[in-house]
């Protein structure tokens, strides 16, 4: 990257930790749908009126009805058996990673393809984190919240490169700036928004390999496992530190190809 291009990187860098570029807010239906969840008042017929009211949001959540999501002998007929069968916290987490996808708007053509790009890898990257938490025993609403909203950061960074006609709109450009500075800004979003601190660690941690704290494995190794499967061929040190943690030691290409027919079908639920 020429000089120029780090010097507009570090100066995007600087704009968002001070303050002085747009940050979006929370996407409304999920703001609402978080606001009734915090009410003990509040009863399935009142959310589900409410998700009804936004008849793609009610689709989509329809959609996990069949899903391994939900446990239970009969069906799901009614949005208020949905909810019954999803339970609240699992509500909250998949609205907002429904919601998230439409707060981007530009007008720059070459910015809209980069973040559907991005968005498409958010999507396969979240559906290969549904596919190990099975094999993890880990949530698996959680999992795929933290796949969608790892590469937030690179929303509101496409969105203030309006302002910035001097950078390169070539495709190669845009993804290496996305990638150096998603992390920062999208643990600076999601901290905005007041998320779980696992999904901000999961946004400030993206591509950092080598992350191995003490502890237990956690969602953080998760959706960096799941990213390095993204990646073909990968040129990554095998194995990472996440592959260990979670017990996956085989080779990245093996594990990916045990875990595409899962993905695939988790794919096709999140489109």
């Amino acid at each position: 990257m020429s000089l120029s291009a780090e010097a507009i990187r570090f100066a995007l860098l600087t704009k968002f930790l001070k303050g002085q570029a747009k940050v979006p807010q929370m996407p409304e239906a999920a703001m609402r749908i978080r606001q009734l969840l915090d009410d003990p008042r509040t009863s399935l017929e009142q959310l589900a009126r409410v998700i009804n009211s936004d008849p793609p949001l009610a689709a989509y959540l329809m959609q996990f009805a069949e899903s391994p999501l939900i446990r239970g002998t009969r069906p799901c007929v009614s949005m208020r058996d949905l909810l019954a069968r999803i339970g609240t916290r699992q509500l909250g987490t998949l609205v907002l990673g429904f919601t998230a996808r439409n707060l981007f708007a530009s007008n720059e053509k070459a910015l809209q393809q980069a973040f559907r790009q991005r968005w498409r890898k958010a999507r396969e990257r979240a559906a290969f984190c549904a596919a190990l938490a099975q094999r993890c025993n880990q949530p698996l609403d959680e999992a795929m919240l933290a796949g969608l909203l790892q590469d937030i950061g690179s929303l509101p960074l496409l969105v203030e490169l309006e302002h910035w006609p001097d950078f390169s709109r070539d495709a190669e450009s845009l993804d290496g700036l996305c990638d150096y500075l998603s992390g920062d800004i999208g643990a600076l979003v999601l901290t905005r928004w007041q998320v779980p601190t696992t999904l901000i660690e999961c946004a400030r941690q993206r591509n950092k390999w080598q992350h191995e704290p003490g502890g237990a494995a956690d969602l953080v190794d998760l959706v960096l496992l799941a990213s390095a499967l993204q990646l073909q061929p990968s040129n990554l040190p095998e194995p990472l530190p996440a592959q260990r943690r979670l017990g996956f030691e085989q080779p990245l290409a093996n594990l990916r190809e045990e875990l595409l027919a899962e993905q695939q079908l988790w794919l096709r639920m999140l489109a």
